[in-house]
């Protein structure tokens, strides 16, 4: 298979391009950017193009990977899937669920697969996660924090116009989470809005809480306003886990949890893990076995269930 990149970000730079390099179905990655100049090299290199439409047309690429600013999202990702590539995309998939809905009906239509770079749940944790709930639960409730700190002026996640902000950012994050623990969309949800950009007036932070589908509470804080902080407590009836560097752990680290049952702790140390290489071979799986939809059910309701954040947010 041959990948597209489709906009040279920092994230595509160091995550996306290393990890497709070590997925064994792709042969071929070539770079689109209109910012950036080609690079000098880069692994399993295939044509640089400065130009979006240009390179969709003639890079002869099976699957297209959009990383561009989040207002960017839905023309391209329905400008590939209307020239018949699959189509990977960064988070936030589009800004609203409406779009989210029209793409996923459209790769469905054309056969295609779309698919949402939310990477963090592909880490193998989440199955061992997913064992210790059988083992000593039920599930009572989840906590996640994911905060860092105020992002230079030029970021792009602090401006309206190419959709920033920390909902549309983080947003994915507690999606995930309540999407995988929670057992479907949530039946209540409250949440309070954080700081304002003194400047560009976006959104910089936000508290949400909800009943999860199974009668469980989960809890978040996510926010561009404070000290570094990354992490998941799963608290169940017999035992808990809190997990640090959850939502983005780089490439070569090795997650630990502290892991408590009968109020003794202790350390569970798991193999180095690359979420994006584990993410880009389901997708790959996914696209030679016909398995859509799995993917395309994750994309939407994430994306619902970040329209019930905004609604709570709007009706504080």
């Amino acid at each position: 298979m041959r990948l597209l990149i489709l906009g040279y970000s920092s994230i595509a730079e160091r995550r996306v391009i290393p990890a497709a390099a070590k997925v064994a179905a792709i042969d071929e990655i070539s770079i689109a950017s209109k910012s950036r100049p080609q690079p000098d090299g880069w692994p399993k290199a295939g044509r640089f193009f400065g130009d979006y439409d240009a390179a969709l047309r003639e890079s002869g690429a099976d699957i297209v990977y959009l990383s561009l600013p989040n207002a960017m999202h839905q023309h391209w990702v329905m400008a590939a899937l209307g020239v018949g590539k699959h189509v990977i995309v960064d988070k936030p998939a589009m800004m609203i669920a409406e779009d989210s809905r029209r793409a996923v009906q459209e790769a469905r239509r054309m056969s295609r697969l779309l698919a949402e770079a939310t990477v963090f749940g592909h880490h193998p944790q989440f199955a061992a996660l997913k064992d210790f709930l059988s083992q000593h639960g039920p599930l009572t409730h989840v906590d996640a924090q994911f905060i860092i700190p105020p992002l230079p002026i030029a970021n792009f996640r602090n401006h309206r116009k190419f959709g920033g902000g920390c909902l549309a950012d983080m947003g994915p994050y507690a999606a995930g989470v309540i999407r995988m623990l929670g057992g479907g969309p949530p039946s209540q949800m409250t949440a309070l809005t954080g700081g304002r950009h003194p400047e560009t007036g976006v959104d910089m932070g936000f508290s949400v809480q909800a009943r999860l589908a199974n009668g469980r509470i989960f809890s978040g804080h996510f926010s561009f306003e404070g000290e570094y902080q990354n992490r998941l407590l799963v608290v169940a009836r017999s035992g808990s886990v809190m997990i640090e560097r959850v939502f983005s752990p780089p490439a070569d680290f090795r997650m630990e949890w502290r892991r408590r049952v009968g109020n003794v702790e202790s350390v569970v140390t798991f193999d180095i893990a690359d979420t994006f290489a584990l993410f880009m071979e389901t997708v790959v799986s996914a696209i030679a076995g016909g398995n859509r939809e799995a993917l395309h059910r994750d994309l939407a309701a994430d994306a619902e269930c970040r329209a019930r954040i905004a609604l709570a947010l709007a009706d504080q």
